[in-house]
């Protein structure tokens, strides 16, 4: 690599965590106080390398989404930001072409709201930074116990009155076209991570990881305002088949809101519904 290592290093460990990512995304994550062109170029540098290639994305203006070629992969298995606490690495060889095509969507508008949340952060004078939305992390109820695999885990830093605050959140993808069964799977696996004993039956098995269990971010992507009430209503009907699941919504902060809302008006706007109990107003993701 022949440019900037640092922020070429950079660019290529969101690459390997993230799987996809246009230009605009990796300039707002690393782009600092350089124009756009400087991101684009340095993309093009890192493609005549060999290093990273791109697609074409079929909306108006054909812009180009990034990814990590084989020898872009088999470099960035040895940075450390790439490897996860099970020792895994974040992406072990390049994206495959139907991955890249079916994938596509999902793979992107995690990249925006990680986008959403490092925008607001920086607004707001708090922290979450380039690294700190993990795609798709496992965790295991127990040993040889069920595994819940979120689309994403959040963690940022946020200012309550004079003391910081660290949060964080699961994030879910739901497409409410699909029906609400592979969502409420998803809530479910949630659940049973939750409600896991701890050693010896005291406690829960997940405050040995956490102080508190993070907050669950469900982003409906693809629907109206209309139909993103009707996705909040069919979850919470969801809720109340699942004990276990509906006893986790009263205990742990949980909301849903569009992903059109959280990109417009950034994720500390009242844009969450809660998924507790009866309808209540929208808020901001940290106050629900």
């Amino acid at each position: 690599m022949t440019g900037d290592l640092e922020t070429d290093h950079d660019v290529l460990v969101t690459l390997a965590r993230f799987t996809l990512a246009t230009a605009e995304q990796l300039h707002q994550l690393h782009g600092g106080q350089a124009g756009l062109k400087q991101t684009q170029k340095r993309l093009s540098r890192l493609h005549t390398e060999g290093l990273a290639h791109f697609v074409t994305l079929p909306q108006a203006g054909r812009a180009k989404a990034w990814y990590l070629t084989a020898a872009g992969a088999s470099a960035t298995a040895a940075f450390p930001e790439t490897r996860r606490p099970d020792g895994t690495g974040a992406n072990a060889a390049a994206a495959t072409e139907d991955a890249l095509r079916y994938g596509r969507s999902h793979f992107l508008n995690l990249g925006r709201i990680h986008c959403a949340f490092v925008a607001d952060a920086r607004a707001r004078g708090e922290s979450c930074g380039p690294l700190d939305l993990t795609p798709a992390p496992e965790h295991r109820a127990g040993p040889g116990g069920p595994l819940y695999r979120p689309a994403a885990e959040l963690a940022y830093t946020a200012n309550l009155d004079d003391a910081r605050l660290r949060l964080r959140a699961f994030v879910e993808l739901h497409r409410p076209d699909v029906g609400t069964e592979p969502i409420a799977g998803q809530l479910a696996a949630c659940a049973r991570l939750w409600d896991q004993a701890g050693p010896g039956g005291a406690g829960r098995a997940w405050e040995r990881l956490w102080k508190a269990f993070p907050r669950l971010l469900v982003v409906l992507a693809g629907t109206t305002a209309t139909e993103a009430r009707t996705a909040v209503a069919d979850l919470r009907l969801a809720a109340e088949e699942q004990p276990v699941l509906a006893e986790m919504l009263a205990a742990v902060p949980a909301g849903a809101a569009r992903l059109e809302d959280l990109l417009q008006h950034g994720p500390a706007a009242p844009v969450w519904h809660p998924l507790a109990g009866q309808e209540q107003q929208p808020c901001g993701w940290a106050e629900l």
